[in-house]
């Protein structure tokens, strides 16, 4: 069926609106299965219950489990089988439309006001761990295929989903591994990004690093005969604290939403360890290192800017010894342009959000970046909340959440 643009998109709009309600229903029930990654709980059950909507909507599906020998390459130990769901709408087309989501969410505190595994909803939101990230995406990219359904809207592309674990640890065990083996077919792809009038078409780089101190255990009473690994720790970060200032001079010619986005960042401390007893001179203390990288910058460089520190460090403290090890690490990923995709997108947005949208880079990497790396156009759009990725008592808009559908039911539409 074809109708006119404007006709098309009221139906389509009208559809999503009317039925908000079971929008929110599908959000409700895929947050009250705990998919908590690490360790990767309950994927069984999720892409069971995806699966079946997915049949619902008329898509061929497949599942995939990542071997083992995969998982131990990167370290993924215990937790579910790592499942990935693809469903596929075959219209016959020369060029295929892909959208990918990830189902696993970060643990939770103890610090949540509500029951995170419990969609509650209080006015224009709903609180539980995944509403944000990503969890309305999929309940919205659902709605949008059967809104096309409901309203006798034909693609003229083919349509390909994939549901993903493990993007909250890396994704390689994820999306990573469909894209490797070529289990996902893309001319197009799309993911979680920015919301709003925003859309992504790129990400930092990532750089992920132990920092471990070893000096030697004494006797707290007698700390003359140890070498104290924590006071040595602060030495080699006072180090690292030069290089992270030079790295802050940099930034990127790329759009960024907000000016600070704009340069490299480096934090340390996000994982600290160390120490035995009060009364034991610390023989050894470890950190982490979270490097994010501007397009410009490159990963083998940014390990040797560290290595290099390091390096000298230990030139210059012989009773001591700091070593590093890179535990993660992706390069920057920017879009191949695509004209055409890329005006639908922004049109489609403009035409939800009634303001122009505005193409970005954003400072944190989504799975998008497989599909960057291999040169498909690829961006990224999600329901927004608070922003709360991660954070306790995350939530999203249901406005969001129903503007959101409505621009991939556009985006769905509109591309041939």
């Amino acid at each position: 069926m074809r109708m006119p643009g404007k006709c098309m998109e009221n139906k389509l709009g009208g559809y999503l609106e009317a039925n908000r309600e079971r929008v929110v229903g599908l959000l409700s029930k895929l947050i009250e299965i705990p998919t908590v990654n690490p360790p990767g709980e309950n994927y069984e059950e999720m892409v069971c219950f995806l699966e079946k909507e997915c049949k619902k909507l008329g898509l061929s599906t497949r599942k995939y489990v990542t071997p083992k020998n995969v998982l131990d390459k990167f370290g993924v130990k215990g937790g579910s089988r790592r499942i990935s769901l693809v469903a596929d709408l075959n219209v016959g087309a020369n060029k295929t439309f892909h959208i990918n989501s990830h189902y696993d969410v970060v643990p939770v505190t103890d610090k949540w006001k509500t029951d995170p595994f419990k969609a509650v909803i209080k006015g224009n939101k709903v609180y539980g761990r995944g509403s944000e990230d990503m969890k309305a995406n999929i309940a919205g990219v659902l709605f949008a295929l059967k809104a096309l359904r409901c309203c006798g809207i034909r693609p003229k592309i083919n349509l390909q989903l994939s549901f993903t674990p493990d993007e909250e640890i890396g994704g390689r065990t994820g999306l990573g591994y469909l894209v490797e083996k070529g289990f996902v077919k893309a001319d197009y792809a799309m993911s979680e990004g920015y919301s709003g009038n925003y859309i992504s078409m790129g990400n930092k780089g990532v750089l992920w690093a132990e920092v471990e101190v070893i000096g030697k255990s004494a006797h707290g009473s007698m700390p003359h005969k140890g070498v104290n690994s924590f006071e040595r720790m602060n030495a080699v970060v006072n180090e690292l604290e030069k290089l992270k200032s030079k790295i802050l001079e940099r930034k990127t010619r790329y759009n960024m939403r907000d000016a600070i986005s704009k340069k490299p960042s480096f934090v340390m401390g996000g994982f600290l360890e160390g120490g035995v007893n009060v009364n034991v001179v610390p023989g050894m203390t470890k950190f982490s290192i979270d490097r994010r990288l501007i397009p410009e910058e490159n990963i083998e460089i940014a390990k040797k800017e560290i290595e290099d520190v390091i390096k000298k460090f230990n030139a210059g403290y012989k009773d001591s010894k700091v070593n590093v090890k890179f535990v993660s690490q992706g390069s920057p990923a920017i879009s191949r342009k695509d004209n055409a995709f890329f005006k639908i997108a922004a049109d489609s947005i403009e035409s939800i959000t009634g303001k122009k949208a505005n193409f970005s880079v954003m400072p944190g990497a989504t799975d998008m970046r497989y599909f960057m790396w291999k040169g498909i156009p690829s961006l990224g759009y999600s329901a927004g909340g608070g922003e709360k990725w991660h954070s306790d008592n995350e939530f999203v808009c249901i406005d969001s959440l129903v503007d959101t559908a409505k621009v991939f039911a556009l985006i769905m539409s509109r591309l041939s």
